[in-house]
């Protein structure tokens, strides 16, 4: 009785085990995304040991496994995006009146990722699909602040600004949109299905003028104060880099002094005298240069060995060839 308890019980966890680790390794991709599985062993900088799973249900050995496999899930289906964007004019920063002398557009953008480009699109995303909403925005703005510097030539007349904004982001020129987002992204994984304007605000031509009207002599003395305060800056930064230099150079002296003492002395020698070069130094006893050990004051003047006559501790280069 109790050996059948337990070899049922033993039949349960068996088969309790098998269906685990059957619904660990099984994974459903449903419609509107779009599943990518990677390697640990093969992940890198690039888009590398990456695989498209197919919508459906697949079964993966050891998907259970910590650590085993890395899994990007991209929503491919079509997005609403609202993108504020603020551009400056000229002078916009130096009027300092908030938001009132910038050009202010808000869109409203519909789209969706390509899923044959998933795996340029997870790059993108910086390998975290929930940075989509970020990244498209991003672009998005980016592009309109490039396009508005293209033609932002006069701002005299800010009301044809306004209509040519107002023309180039509508649904009616959403390929040539299309064509200059493909550039950006340097590959074509986001699709534009529509796009409005939903709201643009641009300054006031003659307001703009007349708080602009004496800002170029103020622009041109910031622009001078700026350059002063490079040079300022260079010239500090060169001065350290000297002595820095100096420091570095005198502490390898340092050292070298440190290793051989009778260093100082011949550098001493040799700063004093031009012709240091020519003269004999004297050792003191017992030191690795004068191993017979004779005293360093053991030669005469006549450049002669006596015990009795005081002598100096160097002679001249021309009494010691003879």
């Amino acid at each position: 009785m109790i050996g059948d308890f337990f070899r049922r019980l033993l039949q349960i966890l068996a088969l309790s085990s098998v269906a685990t680790v059957v619904y660990l390794n099984t994974l459903s991709v449903g419609a509107g995304s779009v599943v990518l599985l990677q390697s640990v062993s093969q992940s890198g900088d690039e888009n590398q040991g990456l695989e498209v799973l197919k919508p459906g249900i697949r079964f993966i050995p050891t998907l259970f496994v910590p650590g085993r496999w890395r899994l990007y899930r991209l929503d491919v289906a079509p997005r609403v995006q609202e993108i504020s964007v603020k551009l400056p004019l000229r002078y916009s920063a130096y009027l300092r009146l908030q938001d009132f002398f910038y050009v202010q557009l808000r869109l409203r953008v519909e789209g969706e990722v390509k899923a044959q480009e998933a795996i340029q699109a997870l790059g993108a995303f910086r390998f975290s699909p929930t940075n989509r909403d970020k990244v498209v925005e991003e672009n998005l703005q980016f592009l309109v602040s490039e396009y508005f510097l293209s033609v932002n030539t006069n701002e005299a007349e800010l009301e044809k600004l306004a209509n040519t904004l107002k023309l180039y982001f509508s649904a009616a020129n959403l390929p040539a949109l299309q064509e200059r987002l493909d550039k950006q992204l340097r590959s074509p994984w986001y699709k534009l299905t529509h796009i409005e304007l939903k709201e643009i605000s641009v300054p006031d031509s003659a307001l703009y003028a007349a708080q602009i009207r004496n800002l170029d002599e103020v622009a041109l003395a910031d622009r001078r104060a700026l350059l002063s305060q490079i040079e300022k800056e260079s010239a500090l930064a060169l001065e350290r880099k000297r002595n820095l230099e100096e420091i570095s150079k005198a502490e390898k002296m340092a050292a070298l002094i440190k290793e051989n003492p009778y260093l100082l002395e011949y550098y001493k020698i040799e700063k004093l005298a031009p012709n240091a070069g020519k003269v004999v130094l004297g050792f003191p006893e017992n030191s690795e240069q004068n191993p017979q050990g004779r005293p360093p004051g053991s030669r005469g003047k006549n450049g002669n060995e006596s015990k009795s006559e005081a002598g100096g501790e160097i002679i001249g280069a021309e009494t010691k060839a003879r």
